[in-house]
């Protein structure tokens, strides 16, 4: 049995430490010791996704649906952060443990990508950039903890984004979507500011991570190559080659797969490779903004198959790089 992969983090979250001193250390003595971490872990990503599913479907612009998703977003926050509390307090702890984790958050970012695009009323484009980006860093922490073996929270992250979101959740309840167009921070309006903001700060996360893989002798192509398949979904998505249905499903898949490919390499030991499923996908997509540019005409058949083609394969895949994680800790634990 080889030795599991050994779980180093660095988080610099501002808000965690208080959230856990405040809101989930005084509640685990009332979980009881048989009660399974992964249990825990199983929970919040079923609450976020209700979340999730609550406002799409309810497509409302104001009233109790926005609390009630927010009670949901804020269940599965202290799930998410009680889950590794309660292993490690009963010594519990585990490599499935971790793998399922960091593998259902790349789900549930997705969930708060789609709660966040709700709540805000927001247009086409910025549906598409924040489903495409929210989830990605996710995706992205995972590439980089399989490079360097740590893995990394920045000031502002998980807490931070989920108050964020509980409490302008509060404000459309009460308000209404469109409160926020109506108030001006500056030369912009603070609708486009809560869109401006994350997408700045996502990006410069990104370019922080390429760094810092760089600085410690890691290769990069790995995540250039997925960073060049989200540019092409963004590209075609933006200019209207394809639908924000279709693009939307897209960044779910690419984001999914990266993920789930850089878990299981991290789980064998493995760098990360450099998927040609990227840059194939970077080829085929891309190239429906480059002919329209270029003045080809492209059928609505064609701009549909391709997405839908590119969903099914990456969905696939990503299907066997969870089972292969899976058959890699059956080998690492007992």
């Amino acid at each position: 049995m080889s030795a599991a992969p050994v779980y180093r983090a660095d988080d610099r979250s501002l808000l965690l430490p208080y959230y856990k001193r405040w809101f989930v250390e005084p509640t685990l003595p009332f979980i009881p010791a048989r009660v399974h971490p992964n249990t825990i872990t199983h929970t919040g990503h079923l609450l976020c996704l209700a979340g999730a599913v609550l406002l799409v479907g309810a497509q409302a612009s104001r009233g109790p649906v926005f609390i009630a998703a927010m009670l949901l977003l804020q269940a599965y926050n202290w799930c998410d952060n009680a889950d590794g509390a309660h292993a490690r307090r009963t010594r519990q702890s585990s490599a499935t443990g971790e793998f399922l984790d960091h593998g259902l958050d790349l789900l549930n970012t997705t969930y708060i990508a789609l709660m966040t695009v709700c709540c805000l009323g927001s247009s086409p484009e910025y549906t598409i950039m924040l489903t495409l980006l929210i989830p990605g860093a996710a995706a992205m922490t995972c590439w980089e903890q399989t490079e360097t073996g740590v893995f990394r929270m920045g000031l502002l992250n998980q807490i931070e984004s989920v108050m964020v979101l509980s409490t302008t959740l509060l404000i459309s309840a009460l308000y209404g979507t469109g409160f926020y167009r109506q108030v001006h921070i500056g030369p912009v309006t603070l609708w486009q500011f809560l869109h401006l903001w994350p997408i700045a700060t996502i990006l410069f996360g990104k370019v922080r991570g390429l760094q810092r893989v760089a600085t410690a002798n890691r290769p990069i192509a790995p995540a250039l190559a997925f960073l060049a398949a989200q540019a092409a979904i963004a590209a075609a998505g933006l200019h209207g080659e394809i639908s924000m249905v279709s693009a939307v499903a897209l960044a779910t898949a690419v984001n999914l797969y990266f993920g789930a490919r850089m878990l299981a390499a991290r789980l064998r030991s493995e760098a990360s490779p450099t998927d040609p499923l990227f840059l194939l996908t970077a080829l085929a997509v891309g190239a429906l903004p480059a002919l329209h540019a270029a003045g080809v005409p492209v059928s609505g058949n064609v701009a549909l198959a391709v997405p839908v083609l590119a969903c099914a394969v990456l969905g696939l895949s990503s299907m066997r790089n969870v089972r292969d994680g899976f058959a890699s800790l059956h080998r690492l634990e007992p």
